[in-house]
């Protein structure tokens, strides 16, 4: 992807404030320059960071003149294109993404009645907006804002070392282009595009770099529209009560609730189908029970309810199974009825920092978090879920004055943070009683793997900087409670901060829920 954009963008001239004949960054050796390239972006270090899809590429070339019609001229042209798209959705359905496409040259030409010395900087910034539906498709184009920019500085110093600081440029251009995502692995359609002012300049440029951009970010919108559909990528099923804590006797009816949480604990709405009773004997499937409806849908706070009745023949093992879309993903559930002899259940933490934003002339920011530890334990033996993702962007502007002798504001610098992270593990669960009438769940778990958070600090100066941050999963937990039933124990308990974040506007809510039962004896 990148070496057909940069040969495209490096083959075009480049007009230069201080001279008549444009700047030509050449391309090939035998146009009076020694040519060398760097920092090719290869396909391990440029793969967007995790819970992303994208591609990272960079480029740099540096011409010297080699001729005596180039000697003393020196060419740098660093190229960049980005694109990340969140591989998983909101709990609303928006799917967001973010790109960059831009050129920036460096000409020096030191002569002997003097040095001149240009930069000039084309940057398109892309912000990405799609909406995805309760069947788990984009609906309506998604909208991408081009934010573009063009700047000319320089300086030229003659021979008694004066240096003379013309009128440099700053053009800015905001465009809007809508571009359609297809049911498969399709290239995206571009729609056309709309906003932008052809009186202030470089308006063809913003188009077709906007365009250029918004091009690629469609192409990874399919791959993380592929990615979000996958079964139990982004979202889960959860039941009430959960899977392996009822017995039925033959015949036996029961009532089951089902929703879809994003992974970090937010209820989604979804349409559930194809929900289908499973029953075996010795290994040997038996047609035998029965679930309705067999299909249906749920709200935020409106489970949908599933009757599920068992066979009237013993098996030894039985349940169902279904199937919903959401516009957070795609998800397959299984419920099973029968206890072990020892606990089952699921016990489940989440942890939301809402942060804080906020918008002034200079300064845009926001910040946020999720964490969140789900464990599902079956006749004694558990096996942990986690999930982390943290998200900070903070945007800064200035000043500068205009060729009219007005005043605009341009981008300064942006620096933002994003990464996701999940793993599982297996885990230990205690049930201990400390005193009468009272219950304490200890959970114990190790989290092997690290995640990364890409961390970008971009500059209008000095162009832009990527690095990785840790990302960590949490360890142990616990609750205590008093015992109602001492076979099935059960509760939930939220805690919410506010006053978080910079400004003191976020909120911290964490909500701890568990709900264990077994067959036998208390303690």
């Amino acid at each position: 992807m990148c070496a057909a954009v940069a040969i495209a963008i490096l083959g075009c001239p480049l007009r230069s404030w201080s001279q008549t004949a444009p700047v030509l960054i050449p391309s090939k050796e035998g146009e009076g320059y020694a040519i060398t390239r760097c920092c090719e972006t290869d396909a391990k270090t440029g793969k967007a960071p995790d819970g992303y899809e994208g591609r990272i590429e960079t480029s740099k070339l540096t011409a010297v003149g080699n001729t005596p019609a180039t000697m003393g001229k020196t060419i740098v042209a660093t190229f960049r294109l980005s694109n990340q798209i969140k591989i998983c959705p909101s709990a609303d359905g928006t799917a967001e993404g973010t790109g960059v496409f831009s050129l920036s040259l460096d000409y020096t030409d030191k002569q002997a009645n003097g040095t001149s010395r240009l930069h000039i900087e084309m940057k398109a910034d892309g912000k990405y907006k799609g909406e995805v539906g309760d069947d788990a498709w984009l609906v309506n184009p998604v909208k991408a804002e081009i934010d573009y920019t063009y700047t000319v500085t320089g300086s030229i110093r003659d021979a008694s070392g004066a240096i003379a600081t013309p009128a440099g440029t700053n053009v800015a251009q905001h465009i809007t282009i809508p571009f359609t995502v297809g049911n498969g692995l399709s290239a995206p359609g571009i729609s056309a595009f709309s906003g932008g002012d052809p009186t202030r300049g470089r308006y063809s440029e913003a188009v077709g770099a906007g365009t250029a951009l918004t091009f690629w970010g469609g192409v990874f919108y399919s791959m993380a529209q592929a990615d979000w559909r996958t079964r139990d990528r982004c979202v889960n099923t959860f039941f009430t009560p959960p899977s392996d804590t009822v017995r039925l006797v033959l015949g036996g009816k029961t009532t089951v609730s089902a929703e879809i949480k994003t992974k970090a604990g937010e209820s989604v709405k979804a349409r559930f189908f194809g929900a289908r009773v499973f029953s075996s004997r010795n290994s040997v499937t038996v047609n035998d029970g029965s679930v309705t409806p067999t299909e249906g849908s749920s709200d935020t706070g409106a489970p949908m309810k599933f009757t599920f009745t068992a066979p009237t023949q013993k098996v030894d093992r039985t349940g169902f199974l279904v199937s919903a879309t959401s516009r957070a993903g795609v998800s397959e559930g299984t419920w099973s009825a029968g206890l072990g002899t020892d606990w089952s259940g699921r016990i489940s933490l989440t942890s939301t920092n809402t942060g804080d934003d906020g918008d002034s002339e200079l300064l845009t920011w926001s910040s946020s978090s999720a964490s969140g530890v789900t464990v599902e334990l079956k006749n004694g033996k558990g096996w942990a879920y986690g999930y982390t993702e943290v998200h900070d962007l903070k945007r800064f502007r200035q000043k500068a004055a205009t060729g009219g002798g007005g005043v605009t504001l341009i981008s300064q610098a942006t620096n933002t943070i994003d990464g996701a992270f999940t793993d599982s593990a297996e885990a230990t669960v205690e049930v201990i009683y400390p005193s009468s009438g009272v219950y304490a769940i200890r959970v114990s778990t190790i989290f092997t793997k690290e995640g990364k958070a890409h961390v970008q600090m971009c500059n209008r100066n000095t162009g832009c900087r990527d690095s990785d941050a840790q990302l960590l999963l949490g360890g142990p937990l616990g609750v205590d409670g008093k015992i109602e039933d001492p076979n099935h124990l059960r509760g939930s308990k939220t805690e919410v901060k506010k006053g978080t974040g910079s400004r003191g506007t976020g909120t911290v809510t964490t909500t701890i829920t568990w709900d264990l039962a077994r067959e036998g004896k208390s303690q």
